[in-house]
């Protein structure tokens, strides 16, 4: 991640945060509609932690290039 620069930082994570989070609004659509079984709930969870990755990612981005322009 070191060679990426800023923008192609946030664009990274920010592609993984919006793919992830159509993917988990799909499955949370399948779960509410239809008698699953844990699987199903396993998914919505890991889609979940997928979705938080992204966005941790672009915070941590934006965070670090703050603290780097302040010196």
């Amino acid at each position: 991640m070191n060679k990426f620069s800023y923008r192609s930082r946030l664009l990274y994570f920010g592609l993984i945060g919006f793919f992830s989070l159509l993917f988990f609004l799909l499955q949370l659509y399948a779960v509410i509609n239809n008698d699953v079984g844990t699987g199903s709930y396993v998914l919505l969870v890991l889609w979940g932690i997928m979705v938080a990755f992204g966005l941790g990612g672009i915070f941590y981005t934006m965070s670090k290039n703050k603290k780097r322009r302040g010196q």
